[in-house]
């Protein structure tokens, strides 16, 4: 007899047979691979334990439960090399990586050259006939068109093995149970729950002009969910209903078509809680899942597994970075989820937002979904640029639309180039009484906060979701009672976050990020509302940023500025990526070669992004004692996204010299009690190194 998984101290009779694994396995990965490679996922699931036929794994795993995911016993090699004598050699990447990640070519013809004995032991000492004697069926033949198109199919290969793997092994340690998140509603049902919720709010909506604007959009959206499933842009000004419009769309689209679930993919974390929220109160607790954090254990046990999601769910609501950088992954914990995109409605929120340096990339996957894995694409913003040759436009006439919204704010430009003193920003802040300064750096929003005034607000990036959020809920409510609001915040805010001030500052920025400014002005189009561009002291950072706001301010000079024309935006961003490296780290390159490490290394919305670190705000010792005691779960490490914060690594190495963070679970970070590193008004934050609070020493 064989085994796949074992049991400590428990009787033989309750371990994994090996032949199970593999059928169940391979029947589970069938299921996902049907839509995009019918045949494949059974030889992925036959294939990839292959090894575990060895005595020396057998010997092995008799005394250490966690013998298949040590690799003192190479199992995932066999397999592979099965794979390679079938001439499946894309399959060979998958099984081979399926613990510790797909490998560049080289790499890995290099080891299954200085393997190939362990086949043969393999067949020796127990491999049956059955599980090699299989024949590979025919690669669909679009891939032979380009050797990118063949690694992206291999990672969904990979993406329903790993997933398949995961799901079965954790059914055997839970007993034969599927873990499961608890049932979810269908699409129909959701629709009927969305339908519902639009139709209260158009109730509840008085007459205006905005409003009629509103209707109008949404009932282009619900047309156009008839058309064939593709590439579509949905062209709406900030404030004019876009993210229940997607949401409409995106649902009735699905339910046409027989599409599987709806993923929602927004730029940032600071609006994602925001867009979940919105999305829950019109479809339900149950039906969406939040998923945006950074930690994805790569070190493995039977347990952390379930830390990584595999997005089983109706609506999926997660960031770009998370998206796309999985996308390009090779790890089998961030690319777990990947087939679920198959046959999917993908709604891109705000996509102007994507990096100038990584759009070669970012179109290649979207256009192979849309072209190839029956996948329909929404990009959505008010400053659309040109990404997908083709693509259909919901709104017959955007500009029409835009016109509507045009007197809503109005625009000051700077009176010259010269910079304008933040002493003399904070003294013109503290004129109003309900006010947003956006500025470019972290640095500089504390700093005008600072001298703006004991009450003025702050946003950063340095600050946790779950703070933040709490923040934007003050804000909300200082403004909706009249109260004084002054608000300072870096660009986090601009993109997506729901807030409404009679009057904006904003910093002198590319184009798109001073219309984006300008929808955080009177958004309902009461009375009147002023946009105040400024020059700052400081200037963007270097890269893309600064490249914008010197497009812009040519463009400024030229007179061409109008940031209620589309037609201003259309040139704006046909200059800008004209003028950007669109794959400034030749991730095309590394796809072209099938090296899948090199791509992933390579693939990195965020330069530097660092580690998560959780915030020692709220109620975090309880969560973080949690997994500490319990271990990870997908359920703990969803208690724990909102708190998560990404430091650079060189703070890393400062608090951890320090002694003020701990590892938890060998998967995050977390503050050690007593590190003063965090402050409720900024966020992380220290002067010095950091020292221990004297009262936590005292017993």
């Amino acid at each position: 007899m064989y085994y796949a998984h074992s049991l400590a101290g428990k009787p033989v009779e309750t371990w994994q047979r090996l032949e199970d694994h593999l059928r169940q396995v391979a029947e589970l990965a069938e299921e996902f691979t049907v839509p995009f490679a019918p045949g494949w996922g059974r030889l992925l699931g036959l294939w990839h334990d292959a090894g575990k036929y060895q005595r020396a794994f057998q010997e092995y795993i008799s005394v250490d439960p966690e013998a298949h995911i040590k690799g003192k016993v190479d199992h995932s090699s066999v397999g592979a090399l099965i794979a390679r004598e079938r001439r499946a050699a894309m399959a060979a990447f998958a099984v081979a990586g399926h613990h510790g990640g797909m490998a560049n070519a080289a790499e890995l013809s290099a080891r299954l050259s200085g393997k190939r004995n362990l086949l043969l032991v393999a067949r020796r000492e127990g491999l049956p006939g059955w599980v090699e004697e299989q024949a590979a069926p025919e690669p669909p033949a679009w891939l032979l068109r380009s050797r990118a198109s063949l690694s992206l199919w291999t990672r969904f290969l990979f993406s329903a093995l790993v997933d398949a793997d995961f799901l079965d092994t954790e059914r055997f340690y839970a007993g034969g149970v599927n873990r499961d998140l608890g049932l979810r509603p269908s699409l129909a049902q959701l629709k009927e729950r969305l339908d519902r919720h639009v139709e209260r709010k158009a109730a509840e909506a008085r007459p205006s002009p905005l409003n009629e604007m509103r209707a109008r959009v949404l009932e282009a959206a619900r047309k156009a969910a008839e058309h064939d499933p593709g590439a579509f842009t949905l062209t709406v000004p900030t404030g004019g209903g876009k993210t229940l419009t997607s949401l409409v769309f995106a649902l009735d689209h699905a339910l046409r078509h027989g599409l599987r679930r709806v993923t929602v993919v927004v730029p940032y974390t600071s609006i994602i809680e925001q867009t979940a929220s919105e999305y829950r109160r019109a479809l339900g607790d149950d039906a969406v899942l939040e998923h945006h954090t950074n930690v994805d254990p790569d070190h493995e046990t039977p347990w952390n597994r379930l830390a990584s999601e595999n997005w089983d769910a109706p609506v999926v609501v997660t960031t770009s970075v998370q998206f796309f950088e999985s996308l390009y992954a090779n790890r089998p914990s961030r690319c777990r989820k990947l087939h679920r995109i198959v046959r999917s409605v993908v709604v891109f929120d705000e996509v102007q937002t994507f990096p100038a340096k990584l759009l070669a990339p970012v179109r290649h996957v979207i256009s192979e979904l849309t072209s190839h894995y029956g996948v329909t694409a929404v990009l959505c913003t008010a400053t659309q640029p040109v990404l997908l040759e083709g693509a259909s436009e919901i709104v017959p006439e955007p500009q029409k639309e835009f016109a509507v919204v045009a007197t809503r704010c109005e625009v000051l430009m700077p009176g010259n180039e010269g910079p304008v003193s933040w002493e003399t920003l904070a003294a013109e802040l503290r004129g109003h009484e309900q006010v947003m300064a956006i500025v470019h750096r972290r640095d500089d929003a504390q700093r005008l906060a600072e001298l703006t005034g004991p009450d003025c607000l702050h946003l950063s990036a340095r600050m946790c979701a779950l703070h933040r959020s709490a923040v934007l809920s003050e804000v909300k409510r200082r403004l909706e009672s009249g109260d004084r609001c002054r608000l300072v915040a870096t660009q986090l805010v601009e993109a997506g976050v729901d807030v409404s001030f009679p009057e904006v500052y904003r910093a002198f920025a590319g184009a798109d990020s001073l219309a984006q400014a300008a929808g955080r002005c009177n958004r309902e189009g009461r009375g009147s509302g002023r946009l105040h561009v400024f020059i700052a002291p400081t200037r963007p950072p270097c890269g893309i940023l600064r490249t914008a706001e010197q497009l812009a301010r040519v463009m400024w000079r030229q007179g061409d500025l109008d940031l209620t024309s589309r037609g201003t935006f259309s040139r704006y961003f046909q200059d800008l990526y004209r003028l950007a490296e669109q794959d400034a780290s030749a991730v095309m390159a590394a796809e072209g070669a099938q090296n899948f490490a090199d791509a992933a290394e390579r693939f990195r919305m965020i330069e530097e992004s660092g580690d998560p670190v959780v915030a020692p705000y709220g109620h975090w010792d309880d969560r973080v004692e949690d997994v500490r005691r319990l271990g990870v779960s997908r359920e703990r490490m969803r208690r724990l996204q909102p708190l998560m914060v990404s430091l650079y690594r060189q703070e890393i190495g400062e608090l951890l010299k320090a002694g003020a963070l701990e590892r938890i679970a060998d998967t995050f970070w977390a503050v050690v009690p007593g590190y003063e590193v965090y402050a409720q008004r900024w966020g992380f934050g220290w002067a010095g190194p950091p020292a221990i609070e004297p009262d936590h020493l005292i017993a």
